[in-house]
């Protein structure tokens, strides 16, 4: 008679992630809403970089994270051009800037309109540069239409390679400067407030008006050392775990608070990141809309309490319209029915004596 380990009759076996034991979702998870204010040192994160932490990236780096966003609020321009400025003129997501000539370098990420697309479109730009030598990419997807989008930038050190993906596809590519781009350690500034920081939301020097910062949603930051892209991938449907590359990984999914939690794991101090509260509206604000399918507890329920050999049970979970539903068994058996990613139920055969499992993830939309 087999034994369903995990999978008894109303035991509520469930995983949230089959092939991830170190992600479980808290509900609900969040993300960080920005206004844009871009003054005062308000409505941002800031990540310290010197003294020097781990988010401080030298050579090869990708930079990603979930966007949600629409054109009305977001008006900058970026452009694609032979320095590292195109970015800096757009609604800035990601700031790695030093004020005058990088020293090493740096970098930043951005959206904004740029020539020859729809009015109400907006555009990702990267720009890299390196004590004075840079380059400025920018991307031809429209991210400004209120849905979630992901975003990735990646940098080759060796070639120079710069790339932007949204959700996954190529949008740009170009060639920048080689070497190092870090923040000179201990370097001195005349902006200690700004300079020794990588900063999400805004403009991290409030140079001007000229300089917008980021209105929207952010969500899912990861910095890694490595180039993880260099052609299309399939877009994250759950949020990252920390892998041998990951620099810094901030899920915002605190809710409350003033700090944003680095989940990379490294050995140290990790990066945490501190909200800077301000503007009108204030923000940054914790808001619970996220890119991703909120996980449930499913209970699984099964047609018979007594299992054995040759008998044909149905396992079934609530049925939520719009869910997708991952089943997964081992065991010896027989698929008699059911057990796709539509299907709240799997009708299983058990072939011989020994232990079974029956699990299920489920996610709604």
């Amino acid at each position: 008679m087999p034994r369903l380990a995990n999978g008894l009759p109303d035991a509520g076996a469930y995983e949230y992630q089959a092939d991830n034991a170190y992600y479980l979702c808290s509900l609900p998870q969040y993300s960080l809403q920005f206004f844009g204010n871009g003054t005062n040192q308000a409505d941002r994160v800031k990540f310290t970089i010197d003294p020097p932490s781990n988010a401080d990236v030298a050579l090869d780096f990708t930079a990603e994270c979930w966007l949600k966003t629409n054109d009305t609020d977001n008006n900058g321009t970026v452009a694609a051009q032979n320095n590292a400025d195109g970015w800096i003129t757009g609604y800035i997501v990601l700031d790695r800037d030093v004020y005058g000539s990088g020293d090493y370098g740096d970098y930043g990420i951005a959206i904004g309109h740029t020539a020859g697309i729809p009015a109400n479109h907006r555009v990702v730009a990267f720009g890299v540069d390196r004590l004075g030598n840079g380059r400025t990419i920018v991307g031809a997807t429209n991210i400004a239409d209120n849905q979630w989008h992901h975003i990735a930038v990646t940098r080759n050190s060796t070639t120079g390679q710069l790339r932007i993906f949204v959700d996954g596809q190529p949008d740009a590519q170009g060639i920048g400067p080689t070497g190092d781009i870090s923040y000179r350690n201990n370097r001195s500034t005349a902006y200690p407030l700004s300079d020794p920081f990588l900063v999400i939301g805004a403009e991290k020097h409030d140079a001007g008006t000229e300089y917008p910062s980021f209105s929207g949603l952010i969500d899912e930051l990861r910095i890694s050392g490595n180039e993880r892209y260099t052609a299309a991938f399939t877009t994250p449907a759950f949020p990252f775990t920390p892998d041998a590359n990951t620099l810094l990984l901030c899920h915002f999914d605190e809710g409350a608070g003033q700090l944003a939690n680095d989940e990379a794991g490294l050995p140290g101090q990790p990066v945490n990141g501190h909200l800077n509260l301000g503007g009108s509206p204030a923000g940054p604000i914790w808001n619970a809309d996220n890119p991703f399918y909120t996980p449930i507890n499913p209970v699984i329920t099964a047609s018979e309490t007594q299992t054995c050999t040759g008998i044909t049970v149905t396992y079934s979970v609530q049925a939520i319209p719009g869910s997708a539903y991952q089943w997964s068994v081992t065991g010896s058996y027989t698929l008699i029915a059911g057990g796709s990613t539509t299907d709240a139920f799997i009708t299983l055969q058990w072939t011989s004596a020994g232990e079974g499992v029956v699990n299920i993830v489920q996610t709604v939309p």
